[in-house]
């Protein structure tokens, strides 16, 4: 979100400020991010603007209707402009869909000229108590009436970006009325790229730089990776660099979306957010420059500011945190002759969704999907029934532990192979430790003595090592579920010139793998944050269940007549709560939920979960 230009917030106007509103204006608070405000669902007979008005002033922003609501026989057809005097009315229309609309001024005649003229010269008091401008232009002007449109709009724009005040709009997106007003507020008061440049793009000196924040795969024009360019320029059958991936690719063609339509242009500059397809291994939040040189010259110029070794520094544009999966399932293709196009969609998806993750489970020989709910997980299935027409089967929802070593453990590994006549030799020593943190999957430390050659081992092999602890510890020993909390001492490694990276990878792999299964494994229960905004009269209930749920209370909050609670509950307690939820609340409650950490079964609890696992 810190790179966020601007911010609109799209109430109910039925409703106003919600309980979940308040979070959504915090993180943008957080960031200092420049907002306005659009009053959604006019067209509702219950719409209440001044209410909506007083709900945003409980934020403690100052908000300012720069729009009033025009009905018609109790039917909302447009809205009066308060800064230009004029009437904007759409002609209700099932065909036109809100796409046609007449623009007149507003006279003194017409019934509401004295209510606009009265909320303009709200809105300069306003403006003129923020801006030295506009104080000096109402100090120079004996009325008022006086002070032309395009001031106001100029005092407004100033304001906004210094996130002093927050336009109120009204509207219908239902209807299209309002929206293209919206359309121009956006424009006309929220910053541009040039006056709030990315600070990270800075450190590219003007090359191309831009952020991928989504991919998909549209049925005529193949994988898309839609971007944001932060700086410079790029055009179709240019070369990008990623420096999330450290690989080269060519952009084949640009085109601008416009909804579903995407129309091919031939340039993208600052500023645009525009589709590119030919980019094949770019992932959601990579970071995206024109070659390896422009992101050398930014990886320096970042080191030096930030007083970092030139090999830490990363100026990649905001990343998405990712966190770990935690249900998880087994999926099945109807049929082994479909199994390659399940594979197929399977590799698809992940590249659109990150935090989709599918593993091959060689123990039982099963495709494991995991991901970060239940919803999420139903979700996937049926894309790939509808989108790519196959009938997958699914086994049952698990949640997905962790497994954590219990002791420390060493042993050296000796394996010999030909490949091609070549002869393939590893000898490889490690030791095992739990780790004090449950946070990372492992850390791999080379412990460079007189006794070994580590000093002078090469970044080629260190690599091959690495992925070969990784894949170890993808699956334990206890119930296959990852292996975290393991420090890995690298103590002596010895292999033959001529080595595939492919075979040492293999015997570290099965070095790590003998020596989980040698030593002692525990359980790790993921726990996790969970936050309810239910109405007060069902606030007991709630919170009986989820401390019902080994729930512990972490904080309690009041806002207006709902109650947020928030707890930390052990996952396999969570299993189908939003049908219970809105089962006690009668569905005026919703709950969110994130992992927050993974704790340490007891050896009871553990055979407990271990008998609840075999018994599916």
């Amino acid at each position: 979100m810190s790179e966020c230009l601007g911010f609109c917030l799209i109430l109910d106007s039925t409703a106003g400020v919600e309980a979940q509103t308040n979070t959504v204006w915090q993180q943008a608070e957080r960031y200092n991010i420049p907002k306005i405000v659009f009053l959604n669902k006019m067209d509702k007979p219950a719409n209440d603007v001044d209410k909506c008005i007083k709900s945003l002033e409980a934020l403690e922003c100052i908000p300012v209707p720069i729009q009033l609501p025009l009905f018609r026989d109790n039917k909302f057809i447009g809205i009066y402009d308060v800064i230009s005097l004029s009437r904007w009315k759409w002609e209700v229309d099932p065909i036109k869909q809100g796409l046609e609309y007449d623009v007149k001024e507003v006279t003194t005649k017409h019934e509401k000229y004295e209510t606009l003229i009265q909320k303009r010269e709200d809105l300069i008091s306003h403006l003129a108590d923020l801006d030295d401008q506009m104080s000096e232009l109402v100090l120079n002007n004996d009325s008022l009436m006086n002070i032309d449109s395009a001031e106001i709009m100029n005092s407004l724009r100033r304001c906004v970006i210094k996130n002093q005040i927050v336009p109120v709009l009204l509207g219908s997106s239902y209807r299209n009325i309002g929206v293209q007003p919206l359309m121009d507020a956006i424009l006309r008061y929220l910053p541009s790229p040039i006056e709030k440049p990315n600070p990270i793009a800075t450190y590219y000196k003007g090359n191309f730089c831009a952020s991928a924040f989504k991919v998909i795969h549209h049925k005529n024009l193949g994988p898309l990776t839609f971007i944001r360019v932060f700086s410079g320029r790029i055009t179709p059958q240019e070369k990008v660099y990623n420096l999330n991936r450290d690989t080269t690719e060519k952009i084949s063609k640009i085109y601008l979306p416009m909804a579903d339509d995407f129309h091919e242009i031939n340039v993208a500059s600052l500023g645009h957010i525009v589709a590119v397809s030919g980019l094949t291994s770019s992932v959601t939040s990579d970071t995206l420059t024109s070659s390896k040189t422009a992101a050398d010259e930014a990886r320096a110029c970042f080191a030096r500011e930030k007083s970092l070794p030139v090999e830490e520094s990363s100026p990649v544009l905001a990343s998405i945190n990712v966190p770990e999966p935690v249900f998880f399932c087994t999926i099945e293709a109807p049929s082994m002759s479909k199994q390659k196009e399940l594979d197929i969609a399977l590799a698809k998806l992940q590249r659109e969704d990150p935090s989709l993750r599918v593993t091959y489970d060689t123990n039982t020989d099963q495709t494991i999907l995991s991901g970060m709910g239940e919803l999420h997980l139903e979700v996937i299935r049926e894309r790939i029934r509808r989108d790519f027409n196959i009938d997958v089967s699914m086994g049952k929802l698990r949640v997905s532990y962790r497994e954590y070593p219990k002791d420390t453990m060493e042993g050296t590994m000796s394996k010999e192979k030909n490949f091609g006549g070549v002869k393939n030799h590893v000898t490889i020593n490690l030791r095992l430790r739990p780790s004090d943190s449950f946070e990372s999957k492992f850390k791999l430390k080379v412990i460079v003595d007189q006794d070994n050659d580590l000093g002078k081992l090469r970044a080629d092999r260190l690599r091959a090592i690495k992925h070969g602890v990784d894949m170890a510890l993808n699956f334990g020993p206890l119930a296959s579920f990852p292996v975290h909390g393991v420090d890995v001492d690298l103590l002596d490694f010895k292999c033959t010139s001529a080595t595939l990276h492919s075979f040492i990878s293999s015997v570290t792999s099965e070095c790590v793998a003998h020596l989980l299964r040698k030593g002692g494994i525990s359980l790790l229960e993921p726990i996790m944050q969970v936050q309810v905004i239910c109405p007060e009269v069902y606030y007991s209930r709630v919170l009986n269940d989820l401390i019902a749920r080994r729930g512990q209370l972490i904080s309690m909050t009041a806002q207006k007549n709902s109650k947020i609670i928030t707890f930390l509950v052990p996952l396999i307690e969570l299993v189908s709560y939003s049908t219970f939820l809105r089962t006690i609340t009668s569905g005026n409650a919703f709950f969110t939920m994130q992992i927050d950490c993974y704790r340490k079964l007891s050896d009871s609890e553990q055979t407990e979960a271990m008998e609840k696992m075999f018994s599916l």
